[in-house]
């Protein structure tokens, strides 16, 4: 098979997956969830509101404060973005700018009815890039996992130890490095390979699982600084390793497939309500802990959505332009491995 009819078979493939991915079903599951979710921010504004709720302290909260709210929002879609492209570049030598604004777009996509940022990555990089099914499946898969040890290994750490300290940060570098290692060993198993298909490529390079580890840390650490700083807002006191519990959460429920709007929101609503009330005082518990999620979120989406706006507009002009040329104008592409 020559290099034209590989890329004509792999254009095939990856629409079929996105016909999977956008099928009826899924898209009627994802309007319903949007919805909810809609019901759930709802319910939250209401409950952050109630019994003339006192929001004088954001109104009344230094520029500064709000300033660096937005610029933490802005910087976890920046590093999350750092994290997408150092962990390719072993495979694939992308364009910083380009993946950055991809990301960007991905991010703005997830707030819409049907979450479509994972099958817009999907095509994005397939028809700009010309990047096959197999590597990119293996990097969302990277980008997963890589999460999904470094949330655990901070979340284990501050169970332990609580606030970060000199032992909290060598636990979390050891769980990190178990975790590294264990992954580049499963990625060398016979069984993996066989049922894996290729997927499994990423898990086996030290450069790639280093770049998602220690970069997934940095995303969380940043949604903690941000959700501190709608702390300081509030002028809530809330303990550090709570400040680091809550910060897990948002970020694990922004991957819940329903909807981005609503769920987060109610989900570190509970949360925090359940587990920070000493630290809130004497206030209505649910209250606070309801504008706590409010101010956070907002200090993403009110970065995300505008700018998203913004890439979408540009990638699709990308992917509008690769289509009538059939080529593609990154400036990486020929710098492949």
């Amino acid at each position: 098979m020559n290099e034209e009819d590989a890329h004509k078979q792999d254009v095939a493939t990856i629409d079929d997956v996105r016909r999977r991915m956008l099928s009826r079903r899924k898209i009627v599951f994802q309007a319903l969830g949007f919805l909810a979710g809609l019901v759930l921010i709802a319910i939250c504004f209401r409950t952050a509101f109630q019994d003339g709720a006192d929001w004088s302290r954001i109104r009344e909260a230094s520029p500064a404060l709000l300033t660096a709210l937005l610029v933490t929002g802005l910087l976890s879609t920046v590093l999350d973005g750092m994290v997408f492209w150092a962990v390719m570049r072993p495979y694939h030598r992308l364009g910083f700018m380009e993946v950055q604004g991809a990301n960007m777009t991905a991010s703005f996509l997830n707030y819409g009815p049907v979450r479509l940022g994972t099958i817009f990555r999907i095509i994005f990089h397939a028809r700009v890039d010309k990047i096959p099914l197999i590597p990119i499946l293996a990097w969302f898969a990277a980008i997963t996992v890589t999460t999904a040890a470094c949330m655990g290994s901070v979340f284990v750490a501050t169970l332990l130890v609580g606030k970060p300290g000199v032992s909290w940060a060598c636990i979390v570098a050891l769980l990190l490095a178990i975790s590294g290692v264990s992954l580049w060993f499963v990625s060398r198993s016979s069984m993996v390979r066989r049922r894996a298909n290729g997927i499994e490529r990423m898990f086996g390079d030290p450069q790639a699982l280093t770049a998602g580890l220690v970069g997934r840390l940095f995303v969380l650490a940043s949604i903690c600084v941000r959700m501190s700083l709608a702390a300081q807002i509030l002028e809530l006191d809330i303990e550090t390793d709570l400040v680091i519990m809550i910060s897990i959460t948002a970020l694990l429920s922004s991957f819940i497939p329903l909807g981005r709007f609503g769920w987060r929101e109610a989900t570190v609503t509970l949360v925090t309500a359940r587990f920070a009330a000493e630290s809130l005082g004497d206030v209505d518990v649910t209250a606070t802990a309801a504008q706590l999620a409010l101010v956070e979120s907002a200090g993403e989406a009110l970065v995300v959505v505008p700018l998203g706006t913004l890439t979408a507009i540009w990638a699709f002009r990308r992917m509008l332009a690769t289509r009538r040329t059939g080529s593609t104008s990154s400036p990486a592409a020929s710098d492949r491995k």
